[in-house]
């Protein structure tokens, strides 16, 4: 009974009898045998999983969580284990068919290899078992069950053979490969055998990667087993994580060593160089797209073999549906026929088994899981590339930027704008492009494959219809040419928006001062409209593109079908129009995407060459560390040459000679350039006792003409001395600096550097702190020396500043020193020169902001004690404040970027007494502050730079030693007050970060941005159009059952089936073909036209919405409250002005009017397979249901995960333009490495986002990619059941089939598209959230508009007025009551940080006034419209600020006065000799930030530019800080009387500038103390103001 149940009934013989010698014993026997070792291994390998799972569930710690290994031969085991599958599938599915063609059941034929596929499958999942366990001497069990199954199935072969079996018959073919791949399975298993040596007493010990012993790294994608890699099932983690809570930056972790920024660029730049070498030893250009593809090669073939391989199992699915379809039409001819059944064992060859529709059927549910698995996998791998190319060119970027010539930055041929959108948008747009790198050649493969099979299918009618598409190649590549060249004027216009938003933000302060937010936010929306216009001309070709993709392969449907009979003698049938459509619709794919793939490829392109110049352009001289010999030197560092004496040289010839050798091979040019350049170098010798040596200097700022800015410079800055560098301004004193710091071109001469002290400190003029701590500033990467550290702090006088702010030494600065004073911002900068261990310290005026007491104390007990007397280091300063000269062992003085005089004040006496003359008043009033300071000294003042005072308030010395038996608690302790202070002391908020869904209000905001009605017509359009496509479809499937039926050859006349529902009717009439060919032509050209209106209003539609919504945004943030700027950074606001605003001009249209259509595709595809087969619907909704599970499963995590990515992005920007503002300082302190380290680890938690984003995706991909294939299965299992039971026509399977392949791809796109919407919907977030934050009362009710001669006194009353700078913190003025007559001089003074810039702000409304009231002739200034306030007064700001434009736009940039006025303003601000020298004069360039004029010089247009307001009210807030003290004496006498009649109010630290006021009002701590004329308030010997005039005097 079991051997009949088993072998089943014996074969009859022809006769009806048995045969004599039952080949089905022998048969069965054989396959019995193959039953016993997967039989026997199967409870071994299910009992596996069970004790597996029981001992992890105990272990929970992380090195057992990731103390997995890969053994050896690991992808060739799975890669033979995914074959041996289905060839045992191949032969369940071979033994069924066989079975089916016999009568009876033989269950051996299948059933051991069911059995089979089970033990495979179960050893797969013990095989991953044992190698995440690294346990390798369980693999013994496994390599005992491959030789047993390879045995038996040997047996099997030999028994086929012996039966004689053909070698057509398919059981041969497969035994055969399973024999060789069992083979394989116990070759692999011996060389892990070979290589782990598992079995011997001392057995290899595999060890988990490094990466995975982090317990912070969970992106373990490159350490995953080859099955968790194809599904990306180590990616589960983060999405259940996302799933059940908001994600944060801890859930991601770390991401590997080698997909981090650091190895990227590593990859890249060797790489780069490499083929830089190359093409210079060539004579060639350098191909930035080789060096892309050479860096990344490795994944880059991978991903092509993958995509190869996706595009072979894409065109094998058009001819599976052919097979189907016609397994379907021959079920349907066949119907009550039997197929005539075989006497004998019949083993099927493989064409009878292919052209079985179930098998066929399975075959594609196969097909199409393993092209989404593999083209998912491929799709991960290339984008991952892509995000590691966009890190290597970032930092590239950066790296060069730190290069940069400072020449290019202030002529203004490399602009911060342009740096942002070299790091921004063209990084973007080489990671999408290498995301897509191998489309263009798959699409060409695939338009030929289709070309190809069309033939075949359709015959010339094919080649006609195919014929379109190649007609269209060259169109659409001329279109390509002109897209690009309007997308590099694109380009160009977002660089000059950039630049202007960059602009705006950083000089944001001074545009609410003067009431300019308008005109400004007008030039940005101008520079926006021409974007905007060349938006608009780009997207008439896009929409050409667009509609030629869509059209044609319709018409060239229509064309082919329509020929079809003319070319023909057979009707079209429906096998060969479905796979004919179904190749058709993959060839549209290709057609379709070809824009998006155009402009990827056009915007990298730009990119790329937007990049190359950059990369090549000039680089700063003595470059980063070559200069310093104490610092390591990087490979590509140039421009530097070591003398025997050890002196480093950097000079321009030695520089170019160095870079040149160091590049070449060691071939004879390249020794005689080392002789030459060594010969160079023995002519530099210098002095023991000097630090630098400038010989025969002369510099330039110009690259291009080389105009001399410093002439024959001749300079010994001597050892452990004080040289001190004066001059009037513009003579060229900042510029000394800079050419010492080798930051100038190098004309002629050299610059020489001692051999061993050598390390620089640097204090700019222009202070430049960090978006860090005050003690982060301070101490500038270097290590925290706690005693050091107060003796500095005690030497600049900062313990007091210290004392009152929020955090004390670890409040966070603002960007720029925002919430700091200009005096506390300069002690921060000379602190940080203190505090580092540099042997020379340039100080280029760090004095110009300090009041008489505090900047006496600092150059007494920061300059003289501190760096002279005690460290013995050698300070260069420079200064205006002459009273310091007798102090100092070496004076320079210049004028007109010459030396004038220099040596020892004797020497200047004696060689230039005229010169000795103009300083000895000055140089008196030196010698009297030294004695006046040490007199008056209050307790305000700073202690001795020798002590320090410890926690209880006692003093200690210094130099005493810690103790050495400190409690590790109380240094907790001190970290855990640190980690409080910073707290409290945060200032920069953290970024805004939405959670959840992206609420429908931001759909409906973009919705009306784009224009209502528009919408509403879009979907209109795109619903029509669908419906059409419907029509068509259905109109040829009409057309191809009436094919089908009418070239069927005869049958019974009363047995033919209807063409749509299978009804036996009578004969079909013959196929009128012109009817048809009219529908079908009547049909298609109304689907075109359609779709070229939904294209075009699709596009148009969506620019303008870009376009408000970037407007809405640019015109609140500038009205929006200096608090909002001093808590945000500019890189922040900078990345919604263009990483957003990117996104939603380029990704976010063409994204949003896919999901429009593929939602409609949807909704189309149901509706037809319903109609075809309503049972459909049975299998169909449960899927749908799991499907939308799935995709809110995966919306929750990609939704945040997205969002992260936005917030992570800030903070490159704000490091790129943080760098920018201080290149000369970061490069001055060799701090080029620190810096790019940090923007690597910038990186790297910003890319960490996109890493996750790219697996989730993945991971979603492929698992709808299982799903789809299913939906396809059962809509092909109902359609084909439905046709065999006479239900349907085969026309009809063709067509249920072919819309569910389509539902496969569009719920895939859907689910992905929905994702990409909701990721690129949060940046219509960020930017409605900025197109809504509170602004500043521009429009409070109640606003009194006063006349327009208004203030016509200039009188201003304070009354009891306390004021703030945020409703969350303390006043800052309390109680300030003071009253300003018309026309008075009101002069301001008091220490640094006592309020006085805060009182003039207080008159702005800048900041809040909480009590009391502020009036100006009688009206309250809080009733008059802000703009009409602030255009009614005048100030000069502490920070001079000039913008990019001419010298008439910085002075008049309304242009509203005649040349005689500006001519004027410029004489009053004794800048007219230096304008009437400029070649163009009024009309001569002023470079971004004024970087072309001195500091001095850009204080000077400050004070024209208010000159040119006339204003009754004139505000100076330290105003001429940085100007010297002789034009300062000048200015004030030309105030004096071109202002008599108005009211001026002037804040100085110099007592000299405001001694002649009419009134003083000293303030001290937020209060005012003192307030009346300066001869009362000098007869106060006590007072504060007398000690203050003492101190000058």
């Amino acid at each position: 009974m079991a051997d009949s149940l088993f072998c089943g009934p014996a074969y009859p013989s022809v006769n009806g009898n048995t045969t004599a010698v039952d080949v089905r014993t022998e048969e069965c026997l054989v396959d019995g045998l193959n039953l016993i070792p997967h039989a026997g291994y199967l409870p071994l390998a299910f009992l596996a999983p069970l004790l597996w799972r029981w001992k992890h569930g105990k272990e929970t710690g992380s090195e057992t969580q990731k103390g997995w290994v890969l053994f050896p031969g690991h992808y060739a085991r799975w890669i033979v284990a995914l074959v041996l599958l289905f060839t045992t599938l191949c032969e369940v599915g071979e033994g069924v068919v066989s079975d089916s063609y016999t009568p009876g059941h033989h269950i051996h034929l299948y059933l051991p290899w069911i059995v089979s596929l089970l033990a495979t499958l179960m050893a797969c999942v013990y095989y991953y078992q044992v190698e995440t366990s690294n346990k390798p001497r369980l693999l013994l069990p496994l390599c005992v069950y491959y030789v047993m199954s390879a045995g038996f199935k040997a047996a099997r072969l030999a028994h086929l053979y012996n039966r004689d079996v053909s070698s057509t018959r398919l059981r041969l073919s497969l035994t055969w490969t399973s024999v060789v791949l069992y083979a394989m399975c116990i070759v692999i298993e011996g060389y892990t055998l070979f290589k782990v040596k598992y079995l011997s007493a001392s057995p290899v010990q595999l060890k988990p990667h490094s990466d995975l012993k982090d317990d912070n790294m969970y992106y373990v994608f490159p350490y995953v087993t080859l099955p968790s890699r194809l599904t990306f099932w180590w990616a589960s983690f983060i999405l259940r994580v996302g799933y059940k809570e908001p994600l944060e930056m801890s859930h991601l972790g770390n991401i590997p060593k080698q997909m981090r920024a650091k190895a990227s660029y590593g990859v890249f730049k060797a790489t780069y160089d490499h083929d830089k070498e190359k093409a210079i030893a060539k004579n060639e250009k350098l191909s930035l797209w080789m060096v892309y593809m050479k860096a990344f090669s490795d994944a880059f073939v991978i991903a092509g073999i993958l995509r190869l391989l996706v595009d072979v199992l894409t065109f094998s699915t058009p001819l599976i549906l052919k097979g189907i379809v016609t397994w379907a039409t021959d079920s349907i001819k066949q119907g009550e026929v039997e197929r005539p059944m075989y006497q004998g064992p019949y083993l099927v060859t493989a064409g009878e088994f292919f052209g079985n529709g179930f098998i066929l059927l399975i075959l594609m549910l196969i097909v199409n899981i393993l092209r989404y698995q593999l083209d998912y996998f491929g799709a991960y791998l290339t984008f991952q590339q892509g995000v590691q190319l966009k890190a290597a060119i970032q930092t590239m970027i950066y790296n060069k930027v730190l290069k940069l010539s400072s020449c290019l930055l202030s002529s203004d041929k490399v602009t911060a704008g342009q740096v942002m959108n070299h790091a921004g948008m063209d990084a973007q747009q080489l990671l999408v492009m290498m995301s897509l790198i191998h489309n263009p050649w798959s699409m060409v493969l695939q338009l030929l494959a289709g070309c190809i099979l069309l033939y075949f299918q359709l015959g010339w009618s094919a080649v006609i219809g195919t014929l379109l598409i190649i007609i269209m190649s060259p169109v659409n590549y001329k279109i390509a040419r002109i897209t690009e060249r309007l997308t590099k004027k694109k380009m160009a216009t977002s660089d000059t928006r950039m630049k202007r938003i960059n602009e705006t933000i950083q000089a944001i302060k001074l545009l609410k001062l003067y009431a300019w937010e308008q005109m400004f936010s007008d030039k940005v929306l101008a520079a926006r409209n021409t974007e905007v216009k060349e938006m608009y001309k780009r997207a008439g070709w896009e929409i050409l593109t667009s509609f030629i993709t869509q059209a044609t392969p319709m018409a060239a449907t229509l064309i082919s079908f329509g020929t079809y009979e003319f070319f023909n003698e057979n009707s079209l049938t429906a096998a060969s129009a479905f796979a004919s459509l179904s190749l058709f619709n993959i060839m549209a794919f290709p057609l379709t995407f070809f824009p998006v793939l155009l402009r990827t490829f056009i915007n990298a392109a730009v990119a790329t060459k937007r990049l190359e110049p950059f990369f090549e352009s000039d680089e700063v001289e003595g470059l980063g560390n070559m200069c310093r010999h104490d610092v390591h030197c990087d490979e590509d560092d140039e421009s530097v040459e070591e003398t025997a004496d050890g002196d480093v040289v950097s000079e321009q010839k030695v520089g170019l000679l160095r870079s040149s050798y160091d590049k070449l091979h060691e071939d004879e040019n390249s020794i005689e350039l080392k002789q030459v350049a060594g010969e160079l170098s023995q002519t530099t010798n210098m002095a023991e006792d000097v630090a630098i040596e400038i010989r025969n200097g002369n510099f330039s700022w110009e690259l291009a003409t080389g105009t001399v800015a410093l002439h024959d410079i001749n300079l010994k800055v001597l050892k452990e001395k004080l040289t001190v560098v004066v001059g009037q301004v513009g003579s060229g004193k900042s510029s000394l600096c800079s050419a010492i710091l080798g930051e100038m071109r190098t004309l002629s001469g050299q610059v020489l550097w001692h051999k061993s002290q050598n390390s620089v400190a640097y204090g700019a003029q222009k202070p430049w702190l960090l978006n860090a701590t005050l003690r982060d500033n301070i101490t500038f990467g270097q290590p925290f020396d706690n005693a050091r550290y107060q003796k500095v702090i005690s030497a600049c006088c900062l313990q007091p500043d210290i004392d009152i702010l929020p955090g004390g030494d670890m409040t966070e600065i603002g960007e720029k020193g925002i919430n700091l004073s200009g005096g506390q911002k300069q002690r921060v900068s000379l602190a940080r020169a203190l505090y580092s261990n540099s042997d020379i310290v340039i100080l280029d005026d760090p004095l110009s902001a300090l009041d008489a007491h505090v900047g006496g104390d600092v150059f007494e007990h920061g300059i003289m004690a501190h760096l002279i007397n005690d460290e013995k280091r050698t300070v260069v300063l420079v200064t205006h404040k002459l009273q310091y000269l007798e102090e100092s062992q070496y004076v320079v003085a210049m004028e007109n970027g010459r030396i004038l005089a220099q040596g020892t004040m004797d020497d200047i006496r004696q060689s230039n007494p005229d010169l000795c003359d103009s300083w000895r008043e000055i140089i008196a009033q030196g010698i009297q502050e030294t004695q006046e300071r040490t007199r008056t000294s209050t307790s305000g003042s700073s202690l001795g730079a020798g002590s320090i005072t410890d926690e209880d308030g006692k003093n200690k010395e210094v130099g005493e030693e810690p103790e050495q038996d400190e409690d590790e608690e109380e240094e907790e302790e001190e970290e855990e007050v640190d980690e409080g202070k910073a707290a409290e002391g945060k200032l920069v908020k953290a970024e805004e970060r939405f959670v959840g869904s992206v609420r429908l209000q931001h759909y409906v905001i973009y919705a009306a941005a784009c224009g209502p009605i528009a919408v509403v017509l879009l979907l209109l359009l795109q619903l029509c159009k669908h419906g059409l496509q419907i029509g068509i479809d259905f109109w040829l499937s009409t057309w191809a059952s009436a094919g089908t039926m009418a070239g069927s050859p005869s049958e019974p006349q009363n047995s033919t089936v209807n063409q749509t529902m299978g009804n036996t009717t009578k004969a079909p009439p013959a196929v009128d073909v012109r009817y048809f060919i009219i529908g079908y032509t009547g049909l298609s050209v109304a689907a075109i036209v359609l779709t070229a209106f939904a294209s075009a209003l699709t596009i148009l539609t969506m620019i303008r919405g870009a376009k408000n919504l970037h407007e809405a945004m640019v015109r609140n943030v500038v009205l929006a409250p200096m608090r909002f700027f001093d808590t945000t950074p500019t890189g922040r606001v900078l990345n919604r002005m263009s990483e957003d605003t990117a996104t939603i001009d380029l990704r976010l249209p063409l994204i949003m009017e896919h999901l429009i259509r593929v939602v409609l595709l949807i909704c189309s595809a149901l509706l037809v397979n319903a109609v075809v087969t309503p049972y459909f619907l049975i299998g169909a909704v449960p899927i749908v249901v799991f499907y939308y599970m799935v995709q809110k499963y995966y919306r929750a995590t990609a939704r945040e995960i997205k969002r992260l990515d936005n917030i992570n992005k800030s903070p490159v920007f704000a490091h790129f333009s943080e760098t920018l503002g201080g290149l000369t300082t970061v490069r001055a302190y060799r701090m080029e490495k620190k810096f790019s380290t940090s923007l690597m680890d910038k990186l790297d938690r910003s890319n960490t986002p996109v890493y996750y984003t790219n697996a989730i995706s993945s991971w979603i991909g492929a698992r709808l990619g299982y799903l789809g294939a299913i939906i396809v299965f059962l809509a092909g299992l109902s359609s084909m059941l439905a046709a065999m039971f006479g239900s349907v026509s085969s026309a009809m399977v063709g067509l249920s089939i072919t819309y569910a392949l389509n539902i496969q791809m569009y719920l895939l796109w859907l689910v992905r598209g929905y994702a990409m919407i909701e990721m690129m919907m949060t940046s219509v977030e960020r930017v409605d959230s900025y197109s809504s934050i509170p602004t500043e009362p521009y429009n409070t009710d109640g606003n009194v508009i006063p006349d327009d001669n208004w203030p016509s006194k200039g009188e201003v009353t304070f009354e009891d007025v306390s004021v703030r700078y945020d409703k969350t913190l303390g006043p800052v003025l309390t109680d300030v009551s003071a009253t300003f007559e018309a026309g008075e001089k009101v002069g301001i003074c008091g220490r640094t940080g006592s309020g006085k810039s805060s009182l003039t702000l207080a008159l702005f409304r800048i900041i809040d006034n909480f009590k009391g009231k502020i009036t100006i002739d009688g009206l309250e200034i809080s009733r008059v419209p802000l703009t009409t306030l602030r255009s009614r007064l005048s100030i000069i700001p502490q920070d001079p600020v000039l913008f990019s434009g001419s010298v008439r736009y910085n002075l008049d940039p309304f242009d509203k006065c005649s040349d005689e006025e500006l001519w004027e303003a410029l004489e009053i601000a004794q800048l007219k000799t230096l304008v009437s020298e400029l070649p163009n004069k009024l009309d001569e360039a002023v470079s971004d930030g004024g970087e072309n004029f001195s500091v001095g010089q850009r204080q000077l247009f400050c004070l024209a530019r208010a000159f040119v307001r006339k204003c009754r009210i004139l505000i100076m807030d330290e105003a001429t800080a940085s100007i010297d003290m002789e034009t300062d004496s000048t200015l004030q006498n030309v105030i004096q009387t071109a202002f008599k009649d108005r009211t001026v109010i002037t804040i100085a630290h110099r007592i000299a500038t405001i001694l002649s006021s009419d009134r003083i009002l000293v303030l001290d701590q937020g209060k005012v103390v003192e307030n009346d004329s300066p001869d009362k308030l000098l007869t106060q010997p006590n007072g504060l103001f007398a000690s203050l005039v003492k101190a000058n005097k």
